[in-house]
Order: structure tokens, then C-alpha cells, then sequence
């Protein structure tokens, strides 16, 4: 992912957005091989995201090998022509969205207690109310468990680009009559990709550097 300057944002908005998501993109290859791609929930805490992996995917089994890989979470807001920002430049539509990519070192294990535990952590970030609040190595879960690993990538650098609206710091009322006019089309996600359209353009001084 281009680290292009005329979109990072801070990294307390970077932060803001990841955990605002459930799913991420885990990439890992091989020296010779096609990169795998896997799309997993997650967990983050501070430097370190916890995953877990079916054993049999290729993924897993590529970050095996290299435990060098990436992993991004996005989302698509929305796409605009380019007469919404110049009528004489074909140039201008854009697509709109949140990007944050990290490079990590992996490490996994394969024992089940680890993997429950793995489970367990994901259960009270995303569904607080499961049966029981935990995944335990018994009857139940056992055999599910085996088949099973728990991922911990080690986050070593990242990446994030928002393209939100028109780029640069003469754009800011070309992002707010891009946003309205996303509002007037109303098509599905159109009011959404709108609303953080605004959001980043309100966080932005005339000068297009970012408030603190």
C-alpha cells in the first residue's frame, strides 16, 4: 500500500478505526508461492493482535514457514465520479476508504489449551453473552480445539492511508460538497461514506495539517 503523505492520517485516528472493526485480512507467503490471504476476526492490544487459524489453511501453513507477514484491515465507504469535484476533469472520482496495514512477526501454538484461550479472548470481545463465556478443552470443544491454532502477530511497523473525499489541503470544500452530494445520490452506504467524509473534514485546519 502506497504510503502516499496527502493521506496518513494521525495515529490516534488509525487506532480509532481499528478497533472500530471485527475483521482483518492475515497475508502470508512463501519464498516461491502465491501469498495466502485468510480474513479473520482479531483482537488488538497495544503492539500485538491475536488471531486463531484453522491448521489445514494455507496461510496458516505459509506463515509456518515465513513468519513474516501482513495484516490489513479496511473498509469501503463509497465510490464518486469525478464531476462531483470538477466538471472539466475525468480525472477526479475516487473511490473512499479506511486502510491500515500492519507487518508482523508471527508466532502460533497448536496446544489447545492455548487455542481455548485464544477463543475465550475473542468470545468476550465479540459476543459477551456466549454460553458458559469460555471455550475449555473438554467433550465439547476438544476435538474442534485440535484443529485449531492461536496466532499472536508482533506488530513492527504499519501503513495508514484514508482516502476520504478530494486530497490535499486546498480540498477542504471540495470534501464537504463531495459528502453532500454522496447524501443527495443516496444510494446503499452513501449516508455513511457522507458522515466520515465530514468527520475526517472537520479534523482537518486550513492548511490541511491535522488538529491534535
Amino acid at each position: 500500500m502506497k504510503d502516499a503523505p496527502k493521506h496518513q492520517v494521525p495515529l490516534r485516528l488509525a487506532d480509532a478505526f481499528v478497533a472500530s472493526q471485527r475483521q482483518g485480512t492475515l497475508v502470508a507467503s512463501v519464498e516461491g508461492g502465491f501469498p495466502q490471504v485468510t480474513l479473520l476476526p482479531f483482537i488488538k492490544d497495544g503492539d500485538t493482535i491475536h488471531l486463531h487459524c484453522v491448521q489445514l489453511d494455507p496461510t496458516f501453513q505459509a506463515l509456518c514457514k515465513n513468519p513474516r507477514v501482513a495484516f490489513l484491515v479496511s473498509e469501503f465507504l463509497g465510490v464518486f465520479p469525478s464531476d462531483w469535484v470538477d466538471p472539466d476533469d475525468g480525472g477526479r472520482g475516487s473511490t473512499v476508504y479506511r486502510a491500515v496495514n500492519f507487518e508482523c512477526i508471527a508466532s502460533y501454538d497448536t496446544s489447545p489449551d492455548a487455542v481455548a484461550a485464544a477463543l475465550t479472548r475473542l468470545l468476550a470481545g465479540y459476543e459477551p453473552g456466549a454460553p458458559n463465556g469460555s471455550i475449555r478443552d473438554d467433550e465439547r470443544y476438544g476435538g474442534r480445539l485440535r484443529q485449531l491454532a492461536a496466532v499472536t502477530l508482533r506488530i513492527v511497523g504499519y501503513q495508514a492511508k484514508f482516502k476520504i473525499g478530494p486530497a490535499g489541503a486546498d480540498e477542504r470544500e471540495r470534501r464537504a460538497a463531495v459528502a453532500s452530494a454522496f447524501r443527495r445520490r443516496n444510494l446503499p452506504g452513501d449516508a455513511n461514506a457522507a458522515e466520515w467524509i465530514d468527520y475526517y473534514n472537520a479534523q482537518r485546519l486550513p492548511d490541511g495539517r491535522w488538529s491534535s
